[in-house]
């Protein structure tokens, strides 16, 4: 069910979905495995997700990437 409504968010409005769905993993992602040594989990994780979408931002402009 979550992932059906995921890729229908995704379809529907892919401006919001990138980003929406990343906090939507960081914030499962720090209920359920917080570490408990690093209160930061969700702003490194909130890095992890900045730096991918970027590299993902980069592929996806290139000519040609996605064939």
């Amino acid at each position: 069910m979550l992932l059906s409504a995921l890729r229908d968010w995704a379809r529907d409005s892919p401006t919001t979905a990138v980003p929406g769905i990343a906090r939507s993993i960081i914030r499962f992602v720090v209920s359920v495995i917080p570490d408990p040594d690093h209160e930061d989990t969700a702003d490194t994780l909130e890095v992890l997700r900045d730096a991918r979408l970027s590299v993902a931002h980069a592929v996806h402009s290139v000519p040609d990437a996605h064939r």
